[in-house]
């Protein structure tokens, strides 16, 4: 019987360090933790697309979290244009521009004084591109929001392409087109320059970034984990992914550990 057990407790052991990585070194806090965010809502259903919705109250505790353990906090475009990175750096990400990142991530990050990039998908509504993997579309911000979050002076808005296109499946005249011209709608609407911009699905290559620095944008991040730290390439930044369907635990050592794929 001491022996099942034994077999039960190791068997538990190997589940428990496979799911969460915890056996993985810590990482210095002297690299900047730069954090991917989709949505911030309730779930809907079992869907698979949960993942990319991380709960108000779950999104709160993780804020809370950096907020009691004094982190800094930046923008992305801040973050590449300081000298020197401060210890406990971290910057807050969302993709597509979802309308509850005004109503349920904004009130949270104010409430915190932490800053945050968005990346905007301009001039559409809902989140078309996803109809295939949810049975409900998601309203994105409208300008007034846009607006009224610009002029906290906490959030930056950059651009995820006109229309959220593999850009690794277009011509390049397409290519152009989705970068130039979403830069060009993202300033229309915040009459500032927009200087950065997530790669939608993740998917870059060299061609791709070298058309991303000719539009004229700053930096651009990417669907990979990893740090930020000095002298990193600012056109192929790492993020953390943060998904809804993972535990406190998860968010603790993806930030401490850099576990997951994401």
């Amino acid at each position: 019987m001491n022996i099942l057990i034994l077999i039960f407790l190791i068997i538990l052991l190997i589940a428990f360090s496979a799911r969460y990585n915890w056996w993985r070194i810590p990482q210095s806090y002297e690299k900047a933790r730069v954090l991917m965010y989709h949505s911030i809502c309730e779930h809907i259903g079992k869907e698979k697309h949960n993942k990319w919705r991380v709960k108000p109250k779950d999104f709160e505790k993780q804020m809370k979290w950096f907020y009691d353990n004094k982190w800094n906090s930046f923008t992305i475009s801040e973050l590449i244009k300081l000298d020197e990175i401060p210890k406990k750096s971290f910057v807050v990400t969302f993709d597509d521009g979802y309308e509850d990142n005004f109503i349920n991530a904004f009130p949270i990050l104010k409430k915190c004084n932490f800053k945050a990039t968005i990346y905007l998908v301009p001039n559409q509504s809902i989140n078309h591109w996803e109809e295939k993997n949810t049975s409900v579309l998601s309203n994105l911000l409208n300008n007034e929001q846009i607006l009224q979050m610009q002029n906290s002076g906490l959030i930056e808005f950059g651009s995820h392409t006109l229309s959220h296109v593999n850009l690794s499946t277009i011509t390049d005249e397409q290519l152009l087109n989705e970068l130039k011209k979403s830069k060009e709608e993202v300033e229309n609407i915040i009459k500032k320059e927009c200087e950065a911009f997530a790669y939608p699905y993740g998917k870059f290559d060299e061609k791709i970034v070298s058309f991303v620095k000719e539009v004229g944008y700053k930096n651009a991040t990417v669907v990979k984990r990893g740090l930020f730290e000095q002298n990193d390439d600012v056109f192929t930044i790492k993020r953390i992914g943060i998904l809804g369907t993972e535990s406190f635990f998860d968010f603790i050592l993806k930030i401490s550990r850099i576990r997951n794929k994401l």
